[in-house]
């Protein structure tokens, strides 16, 4: 079936006036009253459907050799051939370790790891290194460990600059955009000619009605949209910002934390303390701030398994007219808390870490109302519409987020 005409609220040709003000703020408290996450969210304004914000795209610490066939680390003194995903604009001077396995040099009396010096970067990512430049006790310079492998992952120890060298010669690369587009949400309330011309506890009592459960609704719909929004997948960019056959999407937060090299857990396929934990590390192990307010949203399903860890040993209170347990924050093994929020709009196969520092809710406009009296337009029935735009920011995604992807569950 063919998308109706939206000729009459379409952004891209909206009348003007064709919506009036209606009360925001009280809209927004109501809504989120019933959906905690919603509420730790900020609600910046944008101007556009399109959004568009910077990111510093400071380089994560942590690089990966890509198995490139052409590193050849072993140990001699020089290589040409160490490759790491993302290290164009290393500077000459940093100092590598690799993080994946033990590395001291193969002579060393004392077992301290290998580090390595960048003395050439071509540009394209290939490293020319001074081997063993820490030298520990017993070793000698450049005769390094022999078995660093294909796929292991390398951290910059520190970059140091020489004396005169240039401002541009540093860590930091050009701020880079990210983009999103909004999506256009509404509900409506109608009251029909011969309820609204009787008593008016009837009518009022049909609006209360209509207007809890529309904002309930609506609040799942927001919801719904901040986790699992789909960006339009036409190839052709001229549909993203919607048209009468193609209506305009937002991506969301999942969209963005599954992307390539997003910190994502694929094969535990359960919710477990260990993994949990590997989470919070690998977040902290990039760039993020420790002291970030981080949440644990998932579905209820697995918010249960969460109440479970640790059922054996953790001990229950002495209240006698109360029985049973529930974890509602999780402390990570390196200290970082979360609380666990758990809703029905993220399906059980999922769960998330969330950096709530880095992720907003932008509203493009806010709640507007449109009324039609019946008899206007030939309805016999009084009609009023509240409709508004949101879309999704995410900050850093492949950085400071988790997910645990592919949970097994059970009906």
């Amino acid at each position: 079936m063919a998308i109706p005409s939206v000729t009459p609220t379409a952004s891209f040709d909206k009348l003007a006036t064709t919506f009036g003000r209606s009360l925001d703020q009280k809209l927004w408290a109501a809504l989120m009253a019933k959906h905690p996450i919603l509420d730790m969210l900020s609600r910046p304004k944008v101007d556009e459907v399109k959004i568009e914000w910077e990111v510093d795209a400071a380089p994560t610490r942590i690089y990966t050799e890509p198995s490139n066939a052409g590193t050849t680390i072993d140990g001699s003194a020089t290589n040409t051939g160490l490759f790491l995903t993302g290290s164009e604009a290393m500077p000459v001077g940093t100092i590598l370790r690799n993080i994946t396995r033990p590395t001291p040099p193969t002579s060393a009396t004392y077992l301290t790891d290998e580090l390595m010096e960048v003395t050439v970067n071509d540009a394209a990512g290939q490293l020319t290194l001074q081997r063993n430049v820490g030298v520990p006790t017993g070793s000698a310079l450049g005769t390094g460990y022999a078995v660093h492998a294909l796929a292991d992952q390398y951290e910059v120890v520190y970059q140091p600059k020489q004396e005169g060298s240039s401002m541009e010669e540093n860590k930091y690369k050009d701020v880079t955009l990210v983009s999103n587009y909004t999506t256009t949400v509404d509900f409506y309330l109608t009251v029909t000619g011969d309820q609204k011309a009787s008593r008016r506890e009837v009518a009022g009592d049909t609006l209360a009605n209509q207007t809890a459960k529309c904002l309930l609704n609506l609040g799942n719909d927001i919801e719904r949209i901040f986790f699992s929004g789909a960006i339009n997948a036409d190839s052709s960019t001229t549909y993203y910002p919607g048209a009468d056959a193609h209506i305009r999407r937002s991506r969301g937060l999942d969209q963005f934390v599954t992307a390539t090299g997003g910190n994502v857990d694929y094969t535990t396929l359960d919710v477990t303390e260990a993994a949990l934990n590997a989470l919070f590390y690998n977040i902290l192990a990039n760039k993020t701030d420790p002291g970030d307010r981080f949440i644990i949203a998932c579905h209820p399903y697995n918010a249960r398994k969460v109440s479970a860890f640790g059922a054996d040993k953790v001990v229950i209170g002495q209240e006698v007219t109360k029985w049973g347990r529930m974890i509602d924050t999780f402390k990570s093994d390196l200290g970082v808390q979360a609380p666990v929020i758990w809703t029905l709009n993220i399906p059980k196969t999922d769960l998330y870490v969330i950096d709530m520092d880095k992720v907003s809710l932008p509203v493009f406009r806010p709640f507007e109302v449109a009324e039609v009296t019946y008899g206007d337009d030939g309805t016999d029935a009084w009609r009023q519409r509240y409709l508004t735009a949101v879309t999704v920011k995410v900050v850093d995604p492949l950085y400071s987020f988790g997910k645990l992807a592919g949970l097994t569950w059970t009906a």
